[in-house]
This record gives structure tokens, sequence and C-alpha cells, in this order.
């Protein structure tokens, strides 16, 4: 099985892949649900059985936000498209992508590094 995890935005979503042990920062994807989903489904096809790990944006004190509202309508579109989607606390997933980078920037790479992070972390809980 393939874990693809997701740090999702508004205006871009990073991607990052689980493969035989190994975590990789995938392509970041602007735009809408539809193309986020193309590229899900082009994965599907690439590795055939995916999981679909997707970080979810709480306050630092653990409490739901307008995003992550956003993001538990995504995850449900998302399992209503036939995927297996977790959830995963994602607070300062993106503070930690920025640090290995060492700066930010606008082509996606802190939002793919942020989406390693998020499975990462999902990866501990198993």
């Amino acid at each position: 099985m393939v874990l693809i995890g997701l740090d999702y935005g508004r205006k871009k979503t990073g991607f990052a892949i689980y493969c035989e042990g190994i975590v990789l920062p995938g392509d970041t994807v602007f735009g809408s649900w539809n193309k986020i989903l193309r590229k899900i489904e082009e994965l599907a096809v690439r590795y055939d059985d995916i999981r679909v790990i997707l970080g979810l944006p709480l306050s630092a004190s653990g409490k739901p936000t307008e995003l992550s509202l956003e993001v538990d309508q995504f995850a449900k579109w998302l399992m209503e498209s036939g995927y297996t989607v977790e959830l995963v606390n994602e607070v300062g997933s993106s503070a930690v992508a920025v640090r290995l980078l060492g700066k930010k920037d606008r082509k996606g790479r802190v939002d793919s590094l942020a989406a390693c992070e998020i499975l990462k972390r999902h990866l501990n809980l198993i």
C-alpha cells in the first residue's frame, strides 16, 4: 500500500508519497478540488492501492478552524470519490517545512515538505 500525504490549501496543495519505507515530496497542485482529485487519480493508476493522509489544520489549542471545516468537507468528498482518507493534525507542519527548506517559496516546495511531515506524523501513530 502507498500512502499519499496532502497539505491542503485553498490555492495550493502539497503532495507527498510514502512507498517502500520512504517518504518523498511530490508535486504541488495549484487549484481546485477537481485538480487535486485528478492528481490523486494519476497516483492511484500508478500505485494501484493507495490511502490518502490529509492534514487537518487545527488551532494551536487543538480546536477546529474555518479551514479545518473545509478540510473535513474535502475529506468526505474524496471518500465519496472512492478513496480511503485519514485526517492527521498538521499544526506546525509548515513551520517544520520552512525550517527544512530554509526559506518560504512560491513554487509549492514548502507545501510538499509539509505533506511529508504530515505523513511522518501518521506513520508514528501506526
